[in-house]
């Protein structure tokens, strides 16, 4: 595995989403407390580094096809216009940040986030939000396709079992992604700026 360098990376913060993060939510995890502090904490050391950040949110037109996700997951997804389909509190983008808007697992997708990350000079992508084993790691190996190395902020990710947290950060360290911890990168974060 190559050295972990920060020197040119983004930060893509997934789907941190009340349709996820608020209770009584279609698809509320009960995510560890840590979560939340965890992706602020790398928001903030990005934001520090003047280095790119990405926000992606999971919203459907409504009367869109919805496609497989639809019936994969029987019409409940989070539509556009939807409290559910917001950012939680304190998750805004700031001027000069991206916020995009989805429609399957991977990020990139029917996006233009790759462009954007290229116009931006970024080789590393630092990924953290929801789920692990869906949007998180359908992004990091879209990412690790596309020539960018992924690195997955383990404890500022979460799913809707530990076990499904655990098996996706497995699968993503053996051939895919540097897997670090929240702080970890921002030591290495910090580093690379001197």
């Amino acid at each position: 595995m190559p050295a972990l360098d920060l020197s040119k990376s983004s930060l893509a913060v997934v789907d941190m989403q009340r349709y996820f993060l608020e209770e009584g939510a279609d698809a509320y995890l009960g995510a560890p407390k840590r979560l939340v502090t965890n992706v602020l904490a790398l928001i903030g050391a990005f934001r520090e580094a003047a280095r790119p950040i990405v926000f992606t949110r999971h919203a459907h037109a409504k009367g869109s096809d919805t496609g497989e996700m639809g019936r994969w997951w029987d019409g409940r997804l989070p539509f556009e216009g939807e409290r559910q389909s917001e950012l939680i509190d304190d998750l805004e983008p700031a001027s000069g940040e991206r916020l995009i808007t989805k429609v399957r697992y991977s990020a990139f997708e029917g996006t233009d986030l790759d462009a954007w990350l290229r116009e931006r000079s970024v080789d590393t992508l630092v990924v953290c939000g929801v789920m692990t084993n869906l949007c998180v790691e359908t992004t990091a190996r879209h990412a690790f396709m596309k020539d960018l190395q992924p690195v997955i902020a383990e404890d500022a990710c979460a799913s809707s079992s530990e076990e499904f947290h655990r098996a996706s950060i497995m699968n993503l360290e053996y051939g895919f992604a540097h897997i670090e911890s929240t702080d970890s990168i921002r030591k290495i974060l910090k580093g690379a700026r001197r």
